[in-house]
């Protein structure tokens, strides 16, 4: 072995028993003599990287893979984690995309090119990499928690608690993901689910500080919304509503409601009145008329442009604008929002991304045990001005 060689295994020895500063002294001193030995280059860029000298470590790796024509997938995979350190992403992604490339595609290199595209806020892209990370690597949980973010910075909240049940899934006892599909499940009124997923953490680690610290959050939350909300309470807590007092709305009628199925429970709809809206409220009506729990509240204008026209002094609703100024609503956008806050017991804030949401055409809208949807109401077609249609909030089953 030429003294050369004997230098760079007496530095690689020192290496793996711990002694960086010697290992790194001695990898140097054999490239100084020997700048075409790759692996050498690779190996001193790992031992840079170990000590976190992060600089050191990219300009190494990358002469080691110069040297290699390109080098292996775990020379550009260290590269790129070491370009990501030093803050230089464009340039890992651009490794990432050519170790990604090669096939087969290492899981790694798709994991990790999803994360940099996710630092980068390129967050569709993000989501397709990871997405196909997660097809690579069946069993890799971060690769699934990845996508869910990438998911809940697209505003996908639906498809990033799929992917973070899958991590957990894959990972029962990963408590990030635990916590981050607690806190999603949260934001959309699914308070009990939320808990049972921070239930879940704390059985496996009973001294978990924020996962016990959220649960007792969480389940204040669900008791005040339980308390508020209108689904699930009578006709007495109805009269005592917002929307019945400020609106002045009077009890006019009722009428069976069209049997749902077969041997299914008696439900009576109750119709309420004020001068521009109507209120038709489903019950349960098993126990006799006006005994039963209410199932669905359908609002509907009885002069909908008037009531788009119309400034809201009755509800006092306050909407802030993306300038931060309070900004006034229509009539039809008061009750709305009233409607949405005391049917399914959420704050203001949280009706309002509700309610847009649907204007801005989603189907119908999931939260806390309920489904929010524009609907026609049923026995208004030979009513004066046509078919009623409007906003109906029901109890999911």
């Amino acid at each position: 072995m030429t003294s050369s060689g004997a230098r760079r295994e007496r530095a690689l020895d020192l290496l793996s028993r711990g002694d960086m500063a010697g290992g790194i002294a001695g990898l140097e001193g054999h490239v100084a003599g020997a700048p075409d030995d790759a692996g050498a280059w690779l190996a001193l860029g790992a031992a840079y990287a170990a000590e976190e000298r992060w600089g050191d470590a990219a300009r190494a790796l990358a002469r080691g893979m110069e040297e290699q024509s390109g080098g292996t997938i775990e020379a550009r995979l260290a590269y790129a984690r070491a370009l990501v350190r030093l803050g230089r992403l464009d340039e890992a992604a651009a490794e990432l995309r050519q170790g990604a490339a090669i096939e087969p595609p290492d899981p790694r290199a798709l994991r990790e090119l999803g994360v940099v595209l996710y630092d980068l806020r390129l967050y569709d892209e993000a989501a397709r990499w990871l997405a196909r990370a997660c097809e690579a690597a069946p069993e890799d949980a971060r690769a699934a928690f990845a996508l869910g973010l990438a998911h809940e910075a697209r505003r996908d909240i639906a498809q990033a608690i799929a992917a973070y049940r899958e991590a957990v899934r894959r990972a029962p006892s990963f408590a990030d993901a635990r916590l981050t599909l607690a806190d999603a499940l949260a934001s959309i009124g699914e308070h009990e689910r939320a808990l049972g997923e921070l239930e879940a953490l704390l059985a496996r680690e009973r001294s978990h500080e924020r996962a016990a610290r959220n649960r007792e959050v969480l389940q204040r939350a669900l008791a005040e919304m339980r308390a508020r909300r209108l689904l699930g309470k009578t006709e007495r807590e109805l009269a005592r509503s917002a929307l019945v007092v400020e609106a002045q709305l009077r009890r006019r009628d009722a009428r069976a409601a069209p049997a749902a199925a077969e041997g299914a429970a008696a439900r009576q709809i109750v119709r309420y009145t004020a001068p521009l809206l109507e209120l038709h409220v489903t019950l349960d009506a098993s126990g006799g008329p006006g005994s039963g729990a209410i199932e669905a509240l359908h609002l509907a204008f009885t002069d909908p442009d008037r009531a788009a026209r119309a400034e809201d002094d009755v509800f006092k609703v306050a909407v802030i604008g993306e300038d931060g100024r309070q900004a006034p609503v229509s009539y039809a956008t008061g009750a709305s929002l009233t409607l949405v806050r005391e049917a399914i017991g959420c704050p203001m804030t949280q009706a309002s991304a509700l309610y847009t949401s649907l204007l801005k055409g989603s189907p119908s809208v999931d939260w806390g045990g309920a489904t929010l949807r524009f609907a026609s109401v049923p026995g208004t077609r030979g009513a004066p001005g046509g078919e009623r249609h409007g906003l109906l909030i029901s109890r999911r089953t």
